[in-house]
């Protein structure tokens, strides 16, 4: 668990659990031999990239008060490291992973969704909201994507 005090603190390091997420991936399918698995382990990396790199452009760019504005918060992603360590084998199927995506997409929706309703100040609100929303939207892109996979 992680104590973070500013919406600045939150948004880096949910961009440096992003960026970690990538890593994981990138090295999961170093170990995997099924060529669909190997395709959504190279998706994910993509995804998770790129949610690290638009953090990343969002708080580092933005004028925005409201990022140096918050209560407290405390920050536990056990959820997402536990369930990424079940996917530490060589026999991980595209399947084990599509379902800890999916979990680990989850999780983000509802942590966005906690720290909507946090929000002190209507511009926080409207951050996490929007963060939420794009969580959401990223999760759907995953399951239409897969679906696509799958035909191969």
């Amino acid at each position: 668990m992680k104590k973070l005090s500013e919406t600045r603190d939150i948004l880096a390091y949910i961009e440096h659990l992003h960026h970690q997420l990538g890593e994981t991936y990138k090295a999961l399918d170093a170990n995997v031999s099924d060529p669909r698995a190997h395709l959504l382990l190279e998706y994910l990396e993509a995804m998770e990239n790129k949610s690290a790199e638009a953090l990343h452009g969002y708080s580092r760019d933005s004028i925005n008060a409201a990022l140096r504005e918050w209560e407290p918060a405390d920050l536990d992603d056990r959820v997402v490291r536990e369930r990424l360590t079940t996917l530490q084998h060589p026999d991980v199927s595209a399947n084990e992973l599509l379902d800890a995506a999916l979990d680990v997409a989850e999780w983000f929706v509802e942590f966005y969704g906690e720290l909507e309703r946090a929000g002190t100040l209507p511009e926080q609100t409207e951050l996490f909201k929007s963060l939420r929303d794009r969580a959401e939207r990223e999760k759907k892109r995953l399951v239409r994507n897969v679906n696509m996979l799958s035909d191969f």
